[in-house]
């Protein structure tokens, strides 16, 4: 499971023990969509493509309905490899769900790291 759908499954769970509202959920998952560079800045900051090379992969992107990464590659203008160290750093760098509502003021830091917990610990029980 990639980071956003565990972010995703983790925000359903808080819902659905009533740690937080369906709203708030929905509003931290925004503000953790806002705060993750895309990979075209990355990119770009890498110096792993050039600006005229971002703005022809998003004028193509809605014909092929391609992820940008992926239609960089089939462009030929980045390689498999490259885009995997961009996603790790996206990774990296993307705030957590968990110190988003902290911030929001929604869930105290240690009720968070209970939940957490119990959360993985479910997935981890479900997967056996």
């Amino acid at each position: 499971m990639d980071d956003l759908h565990f972010s995703e499954a983790f925000a359903q769970y808080l819902v659905d023990t009533n740690v937080i509202g369906a709203e708030d959920a929905l509003r931290a998952l925004d503000e953790q969509r806002r705060r993750t560079q895309p990979i075209g800045r990355l990119a770009l900051q890498h110096g792993l493509l050039s600006m005229k090379q971002v703005f022809a992969i998003l004028a193509e992107q809605p014909e092929t309905g391609l992820r940008f990464g992926e239609q960089a590659i089939f462009m030929g203008f980045l390689e498999r490899e490259s885009m995997e160290r961009l996603l790790e750093e996206q990774r990296r760098l993307r705030p957590g769900l968990g110190e988003i509502l902290a911030e929001m003021g929604l869930v105290r830091k240690g009720v968070l790291q209970k939940c957490r917990r119990e959360f993985v610990h479910g997935m981890e029980a479900a997967l056996v």
